[in-house]
């Protein structure tokens, strides 16, 4: 070191580091409203009430189960029109059309297997479930606050029962 210089270049680097950090921190603090502990927690504005805020926990959930089942729908119909679209190309050799008229087969299981799930998930009480077949493996979205090794071997049950698909690709994911 130099006679006369007191502060590295480093040093001072990691000084002006530290002064934007603590100038960071302290105007996260003055901005942040003082109700929120935590980065990203969001307050309820009028919530005075637990039932409100339970009742937009289920509404979230309802949305979910609602919007997941709708955007299944519609990717399916875009699926099929496509391969309705196909089939009417008429330059398709004979393999062709029955690939194509095989994948809007496989299309069909699927929508009458999961609509099969759902509906007997529905009647050992599960209210609200979403199934959703891949190519070997099914998943299963279930509303519930904690599932129990019977309710787990209920669903493996159905899935099994309506299904080719082991138990190893059957994933279930419960939410609250």
């Amino acid at each position: 070191m130099k006679k006369g210089k007191v502060f590295s270049k480093s040093q001072l680097t990691v000084a002006v580091m530290l002064v934007a950090l603590g100038a960071a921190v302290w105007l996260n603090s003055k901005y942040l409203p003082s109700s929120t502990k935590y980065l990203g927690e969001t307050s309820y504005v009028n919530s005075t009430s637990k039932s409100q805020s339970v009742e937009t926990s289920a509404k979230a959930e309802e949305d979910y189960f609602t919007s997941a089942k709708s955007e299944r729908e519609k990717n399916r119909k875009k699926a099929i029109e496509t391969v309705e679209e196909t089939l009417k190309d008429s330059k398709l050799s004979e393999t062709d059309k029955k690939d194509t008229l095989a994948k809007l087969q496989l299309i069909s299981d699927r929508m009458e297997k999961e609509n099969n799930i759902e509906s007997l998930l529905k009647a050992k009480g599960f209210e609200k479930s979403l199934a959703i077949i891949g190519d070997d493996e099914i998943n299963i979205v279930i509303s519930s606050e904690g599932l129990t090794t019977a309710n787990t071997l209920q669903i493996q049950d159905i899935v099994t029962s309506q299904t080719d698909i082991g138990l190893s690709k059957i994933k279930i994911i419960p939410i609250k």
